[in-house]
């Protein structure tokens, strides 16, 4: 149950950003990189601190899988990736998965970091 609370929270974060962020096909998709990078920093700070916290398994499951596994999606990453190369954009298509892949890595990272010293 926790989990499917935490899914209803995620799904509704992303649609809000999806309103303030559109993409249009074919343009660099700014609104799925956005959600996909914050969301990889959050888990790794919600991770690090979870550590030192006495949070019950409802905890992990309503935040990590429930919230950020429905916030944030590689589905739609791919898509996007797809429908870039599909359209001609290889160019495009390479620098947002190199920026979704290594913001990803960087942003857990940082929140990892932020999460440890806090």
């Amino acid at each position: 149950m926790s989990v499917a609370a935490g899914g209803l929270v995620g799904a509704a974060a992303r649609s809000l950003i999806e309103f303030w962020l559109p993409s249009s096909r074919g343009m660099f998709p700014t609104m799925v990189l956005a959600v996909n990078v914050s969301g990889s920093f959050l888990l790794g700070l919600y991770l690090s601190r979870r550590e030192r916290s006495a949070g019950g398994p409802w905890s992990l499951q309503f935040w990590a899988i429930g919230v950020l596994g429905s916030f944030t999606t590689f589905s739609a990453f791919s898509l996007e990736v797809v429908h870039l190369l599909a359209e001609g954009h290889s160019g495009t298509a390479a620098g947002y998965v190199a920026a979704s892949v290594l913001g990803g890595i960087f942003a857990a990272a940082v929140g990892q970091r932020i999460g440890r010293l806090a």
